[in-house]
Order: C-alpha cells, then structure tokens, then sequence
C-alpha cells in the first residue's frame, strides 16, 4: 500500500528556518512527510518588523528571534494578524499541516483545507491532564508575559508558580537559577513555557541534576503529531 505524503510547513512568528524549535517535531515525523519552513517576518529588517510588529506599551509581548539569531519582542495582536496572512500563503502554496511554532494564544486563526496545529491547545491540555495534581513551575521568557501566563494556566490547581529566563541568552545560568526556584518553593514537575525552550535546555538542567519532569512544548507536539502522520 503507497503510504499518504504530507506537506508539514512550520510556521514561526520571527524568521524562518527555526530547526530549534521544529527539531523535536520533526523526529517524530515519518520519513515521507515533506517539510518546510515559513516566518511572519521573512523578508523584513529589524526596522521593519519592530515597525510593523514589534512591541507596545501595555500589550501583550511575544519572544522571537531573527534570521541573524538576535532576539526581537513582538505584540502579539499584531503577529496574529501577520499568523493568519501567512496561514493562507503557506496553505495556498499546499501545506497539508501547518504547525505553529509559539505558544501563544492566537484566537480565531483558520485554515480553508490544512490542519492547524496550535501548540498552546496541545500543551495546555496535556498539562491539565497528565499533571492534574501536581505542583507545576512555570518559565516563561519575559517578566512582562507572567500575568498573561496567569491568566493562560489559571485553571491549574494547586496554583502554579511563574519564574522567567530567556531561551535565547547565551549561557542557561538564568534558566537553572529560575528552575530552582520552583523547585525550592515545592514544585515537582517544570513546565518551560515558549517554543524557544528545547532539548538543550532540558538537558542543562538534567546535567545540573534536576531530577523532576520538564516539559518543553516541542516535545509534547511531536509526541501528539507524530501517530497521526504515522
């Protein structure tokens, strides 16, 4: 029986390629599923993204990173609007799966024949499952995104707690720093809340000697996508 081939394009809301980000996906793909990659801001300068997208005082703030590997905070209403513009050109160019490589919140985006994947869904779900119960330590990466992560994980019970560090610094001295101090306030599994955290960042801090789970949202995504592609 021919096996079905599917067109997976990762979508970044920063520039493309992220094989950071969309490498803990991609092995759980089949060896048959075509990828490629796509970003709200190809094609632009920092001028022009931060002009267009870039952050605004009061609202809510999205962590990203350029082709040139620096880091650019965006406004999330904004990059929303730029997600769908490129949903449609990424479906029109015959993507079968589009997976969205931010766990963010992006409400009303939609697809007229591919299949959106939307991390924040998968990543709050399986958390609200699989560690109902459980003392969860948040990481986000920007002191500024804590009260939205509030409000995104309101539903966890006990009350989980929020520490942040950037995916994108140059050592993960701040990473372990905040990890421990979930850990010292009690908690017993990490959830390390963006797409910028990946399986280096878990592997620094299993080398440091954490020994609790730590998500990552990559992880949990692969996971999810890979049997439905198998």
């Amino acid at each position: 029986m021919r096996r079905a081939v599917h067109t997976v394009t990762f979508l970044t809301i920063g520039q493309a390629p992220r094989p950071d980000l969309s490498g803990a996906i991609e092995a759980h793909l089949p060896g048959t599923a075509r990828v490629r990659h796509a970003g709200v801001l190809d094609g632009l300068t920092r001028q022009e993204a931060e002009r267009t997208f870039g952050a605004t005082e009061g609202g809510a703030t999205l962590l990203s990173r350029l082709a040139d590997g620096e880091p650019v905070t965006l406004d999330a209403d904004a990059i929303g609007a730029g997600l769908q513009s490129r949903i449609d050109q990424v479906e029109e160019a015959g993507a079968d799966i589009v997976v969205l490589l931010c766990t963010g919140e992006f409400p009303g985006l939609r697809t007229r024949r591919a299949r959106l994947v939307e991390p924040d869904a998968l990543v709050t779900g399986y958390v609200g499952t699989v560690l109902r119960g459980s003392r969860v330590g948040f990481v986000v990466p920007l002191p500024e995104q804590v009260p939205e992560a509030r409000e995104k994980w309101r539903a966890v019970v006990p009350d989980p707690s929020f520490t942040t560090a950037s995916p994108y610094a140059d050592s993960d001295a701040a990473l372990l720093s905040a990890a421990c101090t979930h850990l010292e306030a009690g908690a017993d599994a990490l959830m390390l809340d963006c797409m910028g955290y990946g399986e280096r960042h878990r592997r620094s801090l299993r080398a440091a000697g954490l020994t609790v789970p730590i998500l990552t949202p990559g992880a949990v995504v692969g996971a999810a996508l890979g049997p439905l592609l198998a």
